[in-house]
């Protein structure tokens, strides 16, 4: 059995799965840290948020910087890893960042992004 767990602000994740598994949870982040912590993200990511009305950035941001949380933590390296080298997009919907992966997003209350990775056969 494999487990992961994250939380942030009264937010609590836990997931447990027969195969390497992650998840991340997070408060938006502002858009002063979006802009501070671009240099963890793939550069097609940056491109993507360059890309995106000023307002959009840190919710977009978020999405790729909880998706990534999650499948270092399923790899079980976390950030060890530079989370610059995998894509799992900006957008609404996820890119697995490598072949046997799935990537998620989590429905969480507002003002947070979450997500789950799973090794899949």
């Amino acid at each position: 059995m494999h487990f992961s767990l994250s939380h942030s602000g009264g937010l609590v994740m836990v997931a447990l799965a027969p195969a390497p598994v992650g998840v991340d949870v997070e408060g938006l982040a502002t858009m002063r840290a979006a802009l501070g912590a671009q240099s963890a993200l793939h550069l097609a990511e940056a491109d993507e948020l360059a890309l995106l009305p000023a307002h959009e950035r840190p919710a977009a941001f978020t999405r790729a910087w909880v998706r990534k949380e999650a499948y270092l933590k399923g790899l079980g390296t976390g950030l060890v890893r530079d989370p610059a080298l995998d894509y799992v997009g900006t957008g609404p919907l996820p890119t697995a960042p490598a072949p046997g992966w799935t990537v998620r997003d989590v429905l969480v209350p507002a003002g947070y992004a979450a997500a789950v990775a799973l090794r899949t056969p």
